[in-house]
């Protein structure tokens, strides 16, 4: 298993907020995450996060997506 990340660390990763990262979670097509408890620790994996990141790579505004 890679290394898991807070959210926190995650958002500056992705250059986006902590808010933005849970707003994606509760709408659906966020990153994929790991919730830990029942009391919302949730963590991400470094590896998911950078295969999202490449996912949403783009060239141009016509560009379809991914690497």
């Amino acid at each position: 298993m890679n290394r898991l990340m807070t959210e926190q660390e995650t958002a500056q990763m992705v250059g986006m907020s902590v808010h933005w990262l849970r707003r994606k979670r509760w709408e659906g097509g966020g990153i994929p995450f790991i919730k830990m408890s029942q009391r919302g620790a949730v963590r991400y994996e470094e590896e998911t996060v950078r295969q999202y990141l490449d996912a949403h790579f783009r060239t141009s505004t016509h560009d379809p997506g991914g690497r």
